[in-house]
């Protein structure tokens, strides 16, 4: 059988990409008479003009006039989000050698901190960015390493210039990520003014926290208090690395709800990871969910990197699928995202900042399928509303032409085969770009420490 020809995306500012398949959780606001097929995709024409979707109309019904893409029943979907990584920490294989574990990352990371210059800096991150861009990710949410109030400040001027080169292209968050204890250490409000003036978000890790005699994290309620009180004052988001263990004992997530709803703290609060849900019993599970229903909190999981590090002991196969209890939270209501996290760091030696092989890890270890609904969002219009960017992560008339074309004419097939020939447009314009390559990167680091 001949190989199918590839589409030709004209550079036109207006165009019409027709007969495409749409996953319906994807749209804003779909066409009536749109044809649904078994898998709950819209049959549409979809109308680019000036680098946004100017209307969607049902296959078949749209503009006669201007170019017409055949899409021929192909998979068109919007970019996706990450809205949580480490592009700070990313790329420095082999640099780092990772040994599987959470204590490994940690001390290994600290270890290569003498090498982040700003040039060594912008060479990984931007690497990763670009990866992300290719793969048809729109934005990023990134975490940057905050330890010290300096290296806070060398990983924000790196975040700044990036930002600044890659806008519109691929949108830039950041989180300041920091030890709990720090926000009621000393540089608790130069860290968030920092972090304001950079128009970023207050972060913190809850498994840092030393526990008292009685084996409770008698400090976390004073850390939590002042890190509300700094986001409130400044009208920051919080987002929080959660529980990265298999300790049942150490849960933390009743303490963040309880912590919220003292503060009235009237910002987005987003919990990352929060792995050991999954292993308590289904009546604390139940009954956690509902007081992080009242605190309006909203979940990140990250499986892949879980999967890789929870659970490891030497000689021994995994038992436990090391995310967090995925299923209940969407069940109980509650937003639910997935994101790439580490990529080619000190946790975690693999990944390419591709969203799409993120999303169907989820979908498989979560077993988040018959049916599909909703699932789909948990790497498009979930985080994009999380990140405060609901014009991206669906197809609506009048939001960014920021999509993706997959060569699958089906969902399963999309998820069967690798779509390594996607055509991603951003804003109605066809990236170009290759991959970048990792051996010219491992140049590049060389030549700067030589340097």
């Amino acid at each position: 059988m001949p190989a199918e020809a590839p589409l030709a995306i004209p550079a036109d500012s207006r165009f019409i990409l027709a007969a495409a398949r749409v996953p319906a959780e994807l749209v804003l606001e779909p066409p009536a008479g749109a044809f649904r097929d078994a898998e709950g995709a819209l049959l549409l024409d979809v109308l680019i003009d000036h680098g946004k979707v100017a209307g969607l109309f049902a296959g078949g019904a749209g503009p006669k006039d201007g170019f017409r893409v055949k899409m021929d029943g192909r998979q068109l979907w919007p970019a996706l989000i990450d809205m949580h990584t480490h592009l700070d920490c990313g790329q420095a294989i082999p640099r780092v050698r990772p040994d599987g574990t959470i204590h490994g990352g940690f001390s290994q990371t600290a270890a290569d901190w003498p090498h982040w210059t700003d040039e060594d800096m912008a060479l990984r991150m931007e690497f990763g960015i670009s990866c992300a861009h290719v793969h048809g990710v729109a934005a990023i949410r990134t975490h940057v390493d905050s330890e010290t109030l300096a290296l806070s400040r060398q990983g924000y001027r790196a975040f700044e210039q990036l930002r600044q080169k890659w806008a519109r292209r691929v949108e830039l968050q950041a989180v300041t990520i920091a030890a709990m204890e720090a926000w009621i250490g000393e540089e608790a409000c130069e860290l968030a003014d920092l972090t304001a003036s950079k128009g970023g978000i207050l972060g913190g890790v809850t498994d840092t926290l030393e526990r008292g005699e009685n084996g409770t994290y008698d400090t976390l309620d004073h850390a939590l208090d002042r890190l509300f009180a700094l986001a409130k004052e400044r009208g920051l988001d919080v987002d929080l690395h959660v529980d990265q263990t298999d300790d049942l004992s150490a849960f933390t997530i009743p303490q963040i709800a309880a912590a919220r709803l003292r503060s009235d703290f009237q910002g987005r609060v987003v919990l990352g990871h929060c792995v050991n849900l999954s292993l308590q019993p289904p009546e604390v599970i139940e009954t956690t969910l509902a007081l992080a229903k009242q605190a309006e909190l909203a979940f990140v999981s990250m499986p892949t990197p879980m999967m890789y590090l929870m659970d490891r002991k030497p000689g021994y196969t995994p038992r436990w699928r090391g995310v967090t209890a995925a299923n209940e939270i969407r069940a109980a209501g509650l937003p639910l995202a997935v994101g790439g996290d580490n990529c080619r760091d000190a946790w975690f030696p693999y990944g390419d900042h591709d969203m799409l092989d993120t999303l169907k890890q989820a979908i498989r270890v979560f077993q988040a399928d018959e049916p599909l609904t909703g699932s789909l969002a948990m790497a498009s219009r979930v985080p994009a509303d999380l990140i405060g960017r609901p014009d991206l992560g669906r197809i609506g008339t009048g939001l960014p032409a920021n999509l993706i074309i997959f060569s699958a004419r089906s969902l399963n097939a999309l998820l069967c085969r690798d779509q390594q020939d996607r055509i991603v447009l951003s804003h109605g314009r066809q990236v170009t770009d290759p991959l970048p390559l990792h051996h010219e990167l491992e140049r590049a680091l060389l030549q700067v420490r030589a340097d």
